[in-house]
């Protein structure tokens, strides 16, 4: 089984796609086995179950630090044609990522899959943790960017890594964001998609 995220910039148009550009290509080639990007501010990408949600935060942390949002749909499945792009792909995993998206309303996160019972956990679960986001900073996002890329490095380490003058500054940060309560979060729901 694979995961596809579909997603698209919230009022991209506000922005220099100059500089918000890069970095969302940035925030899924770090993850991305393979993606596109399309009409100006809309991508795909396909990516392990394992990372699936680690990515997805991190994208949505990467347009947080720029004052943008992103929105996602989540799908996981099989594929049964595998293009070179994944636009040109096919298989359950993208029908489902594109079904959740179609079905996002007010949230910025919904989750597909063929396992009802493992849609509604993450239904219930993602929408939670994109909210806990809505509170975050520009500087409280770098601060997640660089805890996620760096996830055995300690505060003080985090600290010198952001040029920050004090580990305290990180420490705060973190827990504005609620970081840790986020990380379990998505790990359970890796958990749970990985026990299928």
């Amino acid at each position: 089984m694979i995961a596809v995220i579909s997603g698209d910039i919230v009022k991209s148009r506000s922005a220099d796609p100059k500089i918000w550009m890069p970095a969302l290509e940035e925030a899924i080639g770090l993850y991305a086995n393979k993606f596109d990007i399309f009409r100006g501010d809309s991508f795909q990408a396909e990516l392990t179950i394992q990372n699936v949600l680690k990515a997805a935060l991190y994208i949505k942390a990467a347009m947080l630090a720029l004052d943008l949002d992103v929105r996602m749909g989540i799908g996981i499945g099989t594929t049964e044609y595998d293009a070179p792009h994944i636009k040109n792909s096919f298989g359950s995993a993208l029908i489902y990522s594109g079904e959740a998206f179609e079905e996002l309303k007010k949230e910025t996160i919904s989750f597909k899959s063929a396992y009802p019972k493992l849609d509604a956990v993450c239904n219930v679960i993602l929408p939670l943790v994109a909210e806990l986001t809505t509170r975050w900073t520009s500087n409280i996002a770098e601060t997640v960017k660089a805890a996620f890329l760096n996830e055995d490095a300690n505060q003080a380490e985090l600290a010198k890594i952001l040029d920050k003058k004090y580990q305290s500054q990180v420490s705060t940060e973190l827990q504005k964001a609620s970081y840790t309560k986020i990380q379990r979060a998505l790990d359970h729901c890796t958990k749970e998609m990985l026990a299928l």
